[in-house]
This record gives C-alpha cells, sequence and structure tokens, in this order.
C-alpha cells in the first residue's frame, strides 16, 4: 500500500514538473489566400484642464478591416492585403462640445454637413499592404497611393496622422500581438518596442509579455499572454512645439493566442496616462483612459 502511494506522489510530481518545464514554440502560421475581418474598438475618454478650462472628451471608434494573405515568404513572413470595410466613430464633449457621429454603412449621410463624413468617407476601401513576420511583428506598410488624392485639404492632416505608413504601421503593431522568438513555459517573459511620429514629438512604446499558459475559451485550447505597456514622449523636432511631461501611467492586458492555427484570436488593452505640459502661459494636465478591444474572425 506505501509502495502505490508513494508510487502515484511520484508521478503526480513527474506530471507537475513536466507541465511547469514544458516549452511551446508560438508562431504564426498564413496561408495564401486565407480571408479573416479584424475588428478594432476604441473607447477613450480624456479629461483635459488647460489654464482655467476644463472638459471631458468621449471618443468611440470601431474599424473593420477585412484581410487577405497575398503571399506566404520561405521564412514565414507574409504579405496581407488590409481593406478598411468599415468605419464607425462618435465623440462628445471637448472645449467646443459638439457632438459628431458616422456610420460608413449609413449611405444616407450627409457628407457636405458631417465634418467626421467628410474625412472618414474616402477612406473606405482604401487597402493596405501589410508584411507581418511569422512572429507578428509587422515588418512594412504601404498605405494605398491613391488616398492622397481623395484628400482634402482639411482630411489631409488626418490622413498623416491616423492612416499614414508610419502612424497606421504604430496603430497595428499596438493592436497585434508578437510572438517570443524562443520556445516558452509558464511564466516566460519577453518585450517588444516600436516608436511613432518622431518628427511632430510621438511616442516609443515597450510591449512587455508574459506566457501565462493554455487556457479553454469557448471549447478552444488559447494560448494566453498578459501584456503591459510603457510609453515615453520623444521630444518633437518642430519650432515652438510644447514640451510635454508623462505624470502618470498605467495599462494592463490579455491577449489570446490559437498556436493551432496560427492567429490571433481575441484581446483586450487598457491604459492610463496623465500628461502635463506648459503652452505659452497655459498650464495643461490631461488625463487620457484607453480600452482597446481587437477580435479576429
Amino acid at each position: 500500500m506505501k509502495c502505490n502511494v508513494l508510487g502515484g506522489m511520484i508521478l503526480c510530481l513527474l506530471l507537475w514538473t513536466a507541465e511547469v518545464h514544458a516549452q511551446k514554440t508560438l508562431r504564426m502560421k498564413f496561408v495564401p489566400g486565407a480571408k479573416s475581418t479584424i475588428s478594432l474598438v476604441n473607447k477613450t475618454t480624456v479629461d483635459t484642464e488647460f489654464g482655467e478650462n476644463k472638459n471631458k472628451t468621449n471618443l468611440n471608434m470601431a474599424i473593420d478591416l477585412y484581410q487577405t494573405v497575398k503571399e506566404v515568404n520561405p521564412d514565414g513572413s507574409a504579405v496581407v492585403l488590409q481593406k478598411l470595410s468599415r468605419i464607425q466613430m462618435e465623440s462628445t464633449g471637448g472645449f467646443v462640445g459638439v457632438a459628431l457621429k458616422f456610420d460608413s454603412n449609413d449611405l444616407k449621410e450627409d457628407d457636405q454637413v458631417n465634418a467626421l463624413s467628410q474625412v472618414m468617407r474616402p477612406l473606405i476601401g482604401a487597402e493596405f499592404k501589410v508584411t507581418y513576420s511569422n512572429r507578428g511583428v509587422v515588418l512594412d506598410v504601404e498605405p494605398p497611393a491613391n488616398l492622397a488624392k481623395k484628400a482634402t485639404d482639411t482630411s489631409t492632416t488626418v490622413y498623416q496622422q491616423i492612416f499614414g505608413k508610419e502612424s497606421f504601421k504604430s496603430m497595428l503593431s499596438q493592436s497585434s500581438v508578437v510572438l517570443p522568438e524562443e520556445p516558452v513555459s509558464k511564466g516566460v517573459k519577453w518585450e517588444t518596442k516600436f516608436s511613432s511620429a518622431a518628427q511632430a514629438g510621438g511616442a516609443a512604446v515597450t510591449v512587455s509579455y508574459v506566457y501565462a499558459g493554455t487556457v479553454q475559451v469557448d471549447g478552444k485550447a488559447l494560448e494566453k499572454l498578459d501584456v503591459t505597456m510603457v510609453i515615453k514622449l520623444l521630444e518633437s523636432k518642430l519650432p515652438d512645439a510644447p514640451r510635454l511631461n508623462i505624470k502618470k501611467q498605467s495599462s494592463s492586458g490579455t491577449m489570446y493566442f490559437d498556436n493551432q492555427t496560427g492567429a490571433m484570436s481575441h484581446s483586450e488593452i487598457k491604459q492610463l496616462m496623465q500628461i502635463e505640459g506648459q503652452i505659452g502661459a497655459m498650464s495643461l494636465l490631461q488625463q487620457t483612459m484607453t480600452d482597446v478591444i481587437t477580435t479576429v474572425r
């Protein structure tokens, strides 16, 4: 009897040790012609104190990207075509206090009256060529050549800030998973870095991952990654640009990766940031809370 009990304890210990030290290689698996839709939902609240003035802005934005794998390279990287199929945006508050709303699926929208519509409507159907490594790193982005031709004088700056080459690459990098170079076991950490819009100030972002093991979500075995982000503001090279500093920041998030199909499943990342600075004779204190939910289907 004692031998059976001892044998059972040893077996349990061996199984536990194997589970703890089991390593798994996480990789994207691109298939030529494969199609999917990436949905990004961004909910942002901005509280601003500028001099004696205080205001709150709420911005909700949802983007659907329809993507097709165009070609897969021998090293596992792939060229993916991503097309903006739908944009929804709603903004309330701000210093002006005007509420704006836009849905690209609403064909009755009067583009001449709605300022958001004038900016966003030409983006629908715009196709970006994105190159990903087999770890999910965004290697290159090619915006559509005709996008600038569609832009009005008012919208050109907006296009560059949101959908320009570097801005769009930064947005994809922030919402995409970057997998570790080496096989991982539970508790292993790794990080990736990217930056955006250095000329106008921009930011350097460090994304840290912790592998939390395999979990069951709706009957699927998914790899859980705990995510945090640290942002450092870059000094603007533009003349007379305001000097801004990050007073406080925090973030937390979770990404779920399907290693069997080699594709991201879904994620949610929440961020809080307080920025302070001086603009002319006026002091600025701004707190931004962001919740970004990404789903691939």
